[in-house]
C-alpha cells in the first residue's frame, strides 16, 4: 500500500469528484482512478460508488478513511517533527548556570524562549563553572554559562557579558560612605571570595589584580557561593565581599555595596558548550547570542555607587 494511494484516497473523499481532487493533487484523471483501483484491489473491498453525475464513498470505504487520514496525519506530524529537530528548532536543551547570572540576563532569557521557542524546553541545573565545562566535555550538559577565563581542550567558550566588580560592607563600617574604592583601600582588610575551586581563572585573574594594586589583605576567606559571602559580609568585623555587580542582588536590607576601581578588570561571563554540537544546541546558543547582544546594549542596572540594599 503505498502513501501516495491513500492520498488520493483522503482528497477524493474531501472533494468527492476525481476531477477537482486530481487538480488538488496535481496528476491526472486517470491516475487518480488507478490509486483508488489499487487500492481497492489491495483490500478487497470497494471503497468508492461510481456514477456518471455523483461519488459516494462506501460505507466500508467511510471507515477506511478514517484510518487513513490518521495514518497521513501521524506521517505529517513525523515529518514536521523531524525537521524541526533538524533545524534545531524543538527539543530539550540541558543548561547549566551560576546563580549570580540570573538577574544580568538570565530571568529575561528564559521569559524570551518560552514567549518565541515554545518548543525549546531548558532542563536548568546550578552548578559551578568548572563542573559546567567537565559536564559539557562528558556530554551530561549541553550549554553553560561559567565565570570566566576558563579552557578545556573539548568545550567551545565564548564571551557573552562583562560585568564590574562591587564591594559589598555593612553600613557601619568605615569606608561605607565612599563613592568607589580601589585595591589600596582594602589593605589590612579580611576578604571574603568565590573559592578558586568553583571558578580558578576567575579567582586568578582577581588575585592578580589586587596583587598588581598594591592590595595586601589581613586575610581571605574563600566559599562556594558569592550569596555566602554577600551575607557574612552584612555581618561587622566578618569581612568585606568583592563580587560581580549583578551578584550584589542577593545581598540582604541594608547592606552597601560600593563599586571598585580596578582599572581594565571585569568579570566576564562565558557560554560554554561542546565543540560537537547537535543542530538544536548550535541553534540555541546563536539565539542566545542574539538575545544577550541585544539585552546588554540596553543600559544594565547595576548598582548605583555607595547604594544601600
Amino acid at each position: 500500500m503505498e502513501l501516495k494511494h491513500l492520498r488520493s484516497f483522503s482528497t477524493l473523499g474531501e472533494t468527492l469528484h476525481f476531477g477537482r481532487a486530481a487538480a488538488r493533487l496535481n496528476i491526472v484523471q486517470p491516475a487518480l482512478s488507478g490509486h483508488i483501483k489499487h487500492l481497492e484491489e489491495e483490500i478487497g473491498v470497494q471503497l468508492v460508488d461510481r456514477s456518471r453525475n455523483h461519488v459516494f464513498i462506501t460505507v466500508a470505504g467511510q471507515s477506511f478513511l478514517v484510518e487513513a487520514r490518521r495514518v497521513l496525519s501521524i506521517l505529517d506530524e513525523a515529518q514536521k517533527s523531524t525537521r524541526h529537530i533538524s533545524a534545531g528548532t524543538v527539543g530539550s536543551v540541558r543548561l547549566g548556570f551560576v546563580s549570580s547570572i540570573i538577574p544580568m540576563f538570565g530571568g529575561k532569557l528564559f521569559q524570551h524562549f518560552a514567549e518565541r521557542y515554545p518548543f525549546i524546553q531548558f532542563d536548568l541545573m546550578e552548578m559551578n563553572s568548572v563542573r559546567q565545562v567537565e559536564a559539557i566535555a562528558e556530554h551530561r550538559l549541553d550549554i553553560g554559562f561559567v565565570r570566566l577565563p576558563l579552557q578545556h581542550l573539548d568545550v567551545d567558550i565564548r564571551l557573552i557579558g562583562k560585568e564590574p566588580f562591587f564591594a559589598v560592607l555593612p553600613p557601619d563600617h568605615t569606608l561605607a560612605t565612599r563613592a568607589s574604592l580601589k585595591s589600596s583601600d582594602l589593605n589590612a582588610e579580611t576578604l571574603l571570595m568565590l573559592g578558586r575551586e568553583n571558578a580558578p581563572g576567575f579567582h586568578d585573574a582577581l588575585l592578580s589584580c589586587f596583587n598588581q594594586n598594591g592590595l595586601v589583605p589581613a586575610k581571605i576567606r574563600y566559599f562556594r557561593e558569592f550569596t555566602t559571602a554577600i551575607h557574612l559580609a552584612s555581618l561587622a568585623g566578618l569581612g568585606v565581599a568583592i563580587v560581580p555587580a549583578n551578584a550584589t542582588y542577593a545581598a540582604p536590607s541594608g547592606i552597601v555595596r560600593i563599586p571598585m576601581d580596578l582599572g581594565k578588570l571585569s568579570s566576564e561571563i562565558g557560554m560554554a558548550s561542546h565543540e560537537r554540537q547537535s543542530p538544536l544546541t548550535q541553534n540555541v546558543c546563536l539565539l542566545i547570542e542574539h538575545f544577550v547582544s541585544e539585552t546588554m546594549s540596553e543600559s544594565t542596572p547595576f548598582p548605583e555607587q555607595g547604594d544601600k540594599l
